[in-house]
C-alpha cells in the first residue's frame, strides 16, 4: 500500500509533464554544472574532480532534506486521510520515504555518466552505497515520526525546520571539502550529524570507503533516534488525529 501511495504521489506531482520526475534531475544537473565551473576555480580544483563531488553530495542532500521537510509535514499533508480512515501512520511515513527514493533514483541516472566521464574508480566500494541508503532511510523514518508529530502539534516548527535547512546546506561540506578547515573549525564537521549522513552515501558513490567515524555516529543516531521516536509515538499516537 505504501509503495502504491508513494508512486501515485510522484505521478500526481508531475502530471501532464513531458519528462516527469526527470525535471528535478535536469535542474540538479544544470545547477551542479554551473556551480562546478565557478566553485572549482575558487577552490583551485579541476572541474573533472569537483563535479562528481558536488553532484553526489547534492544528490544525498536532496534525499536527506526530503526526509526532513516532507517528513515534518507527513501528518499535516494527509489530514483528510487521517480524519476519514483508520490509516497507519507508519504507512504514511513509508510512502514518503519511498517517494523520496524514487526521486533519488532519477538523480542517480544523471550521476552515472558524470561518474564515468570523471574517471573515478569502479570498485566494490560502490556497493556500500546500498546499505548506506538503507540506514539513511531508517533515519528518515524516525526523523519523520518525531518532526511529523511536532509539526502537527506546533505548526511553527515547520518554518524552523525550513530555516535550519537553508543554513545547514552551507555549513555542511557539500560545496566544500572538510580538508579545507583547520584547527578548531574542524569541529564544525565532526559534530555535524548531517555531514555524517551525507558522507556514508557520498563516499561509496565516489568509489571510496566511508570513514568508521561516520558509520559509528550514524549507527548511534539511528538507535537513539528510534528509541526517542517510539517513546513519543507510544505516548502521543492517539492525539495525532486531533492535532491535524
Amino acid at each position: 500500500m505504501w509503495g502504491r501511495m508513494g508512486w501515485a504521489e510522484v505521478k500526481r506531482r508531475y502530471r501532464r509533464t513531458v519528462i516527469g520526475p526527470f525535471w528535478q534531475s535536469l535542474s540538479l544537473l544544470i545547477f551542479v554544472l554551473a556551480m562546478s565551473v565557478i566553485w572549482a576555480s575558487l577552490f583551485n580544483q579541476s572541474v573533472q574532480e569537483y563535479l562528481p563531488y558536488l553532484n553526489s553530495g547534492m544528490m544525498v542532500w536532496l534525499l536527506l532534506s526530503a526526509f526532513i521537510t516532507d517528513g515534518s509535514t507527513v501528518f499535516v499533508a494527509n489530514e483528510s486521510l487521517i480524519k476519514q480512515l483508520k490509516v497507519s501512520y507508519m504507512m504514511l511515513i513509508c510512502a514518503m520515504i519511498w517517494r523520496s527514493l524514487i526521486a533519488f533514483a532519477h538523480n542517480l541516472l544523471v550521476y552515472i555518466p558524470i561518474y564515468l566521464l570523471s574517471g573515478l574508480p569502479i570498485n566494490g566500494y560502490l556497493l556500500l552505497a546500498i546499505p548506506a541508503l538503507i540506514v539513511l532511510c531508517l533515519n528518515g523514518g524516525w526523523i519523520a515520526l518525531v518532526l511529523g508529530m511536532l509539526v502537527a502539534r506546533y505548526r511553527d516548527v515547520q518554518q524552523v525546520v525550513a530555516s535550519f535547512l537553508q543554513i545547514a546546506l552551507f555549513i555542511t561540506p557539500i560545496f566544500w571539502s572538510p580538508a579545507q578547515l583547520t584547527g578548531s573549525k574542524t569541529l564544525l564537521v565532526h559534530f555535524n550529524m548531517l555531514y555524517h549522513y551525507v558522507e556514508i552515501v557520498r563516499d561509496p558513490l565516489m568509489g571510496k570507503l566511508p570513514s568508521a567515524e561516520s558509520w559509528l555516529i550514524v549507527g548511534l543516531a539511528t538507535i537513539c533516534g528510534w528509541a526517542i521516536a517510539l517513546f513519543l509515538y507510544a505516548r502521543f499516537q492517539r492525539r495525532i488525529a486531533y492535532w491535524v
